[in-house]
């Protein structure tokens, strides 16, 4: 991001070896069942996570942070 950028969306970090930036993902549901969630974004920093979260609760859904550390790979 450079300097004079005033977007106030974060950057997620790059890839790295072995996998991926280490993010936080936002997830949300209302709550139906069966249970679905969403991505409702990705950060890389968790203080950010955890605001995005909070103004989802706020707004009556039912939210968790995810650490990725890794590139999910099939079994």
């Amino acid at each position: 991001m450079s300097a004079n950028d005033d977007s106030k969306f974060g950057v997620i970090g790059g890839s790295c070896p072995g996998g991926m930036a280490r993010q936080f993902r936002v997830q949300m549901t209302t709550g139906e069942v069966p249970v679905r969630w969403n991505l409702a974004g990705s950060f890389r920093d968790r203080h950010e996570a955890g605001k995005c979260a909070a103004r989802l609760m706020i707004a009556g859904y039912q939210t968790r942070i995810v650490d990725c550390r890794a590139l999910p790979t099939a079994a």
